[in-house]
């Protein structure tokens, strides 16, 4: 019987596990402790988010990571070939972390084919796991990735909260197609 996970691709999960992964590899994100720093954006108040999760995860300074998906124009008429874009939202109360971890993800991702490559043999060795607690099947196969700055780094102060946020943005930006596709 057909799944969602199995016929249809959701690339932003594959991303952002590889960008933890190299967060991770250069101690700017520590043991996650099956929180992941790393979440779609919802309405909510950063401040209270970034408190719960230092409760949580018992993290001083964390790095927080919202993302939200954009979906692209495809690159070509062929309908299996898809361009997203990823909006990154970094924020800690550790501005070095922000810095490195945008470099981090720069020189990670922004490599077109060659950044696409290593995602590729990452994914082909790494088991990311569903909502559920179960594996999802790697379907998607990148092409190329590139990374832009958004924004100007600021800093925002919340009413509710004597702590300095800081904030960046970055843009990722891949093709890919899925390798099990719901057209077959």
């Amino acid at each position: 019987m057909a799944t969602v996970s199995t016929q249809t691709a959701f690339p932003p999960l594959q991303v952002n596990a590889y960008v933890l992964s190299q967060l991770e590899e250069f101690g700017i994100v520590g043991q996650t402790r099956g929180l992941n720093p790393i979440f779609p954006t919802v309405p909510s108040n950063i401040d209270e988010v970034y408190k719960n999760y230092i409760d949580a995860a018992n993290v001083e300074d964390p790095l927080l990571i919202y993302y939200e998906r954009l979906l692209r124009f495809r690159p070509t008429p062929f309908y299996r070939h898809k361009r997203e874009q990823l909006m990154y939202y970094f924020y800690s109360t550790n501005m070095s972390k922000i810095y490195n971890a945008n470099r981090v993800i720069s020189e990670a991702l922004d490599r077109e084919d060659a950044a696409a490559q290593d995602l590729n043999q990452w994914l082909s060795v790494n088991e990311i796991l569903g909502s559920d607690g179960n594996p999802l099947p790697n379907n998607v196969f990148f092409h190329n990735m590139r990374v832009y700055q958004a924004d100007e780094v600021r800093d925002l102060i919340e009413l509710s909260s004597a702590r300095t946020i800081y904030i960046n943005k970055l843009i990722i930006e891949y093709d890919y197609h899925t390798t099990e596709a719901f057209y077959n």
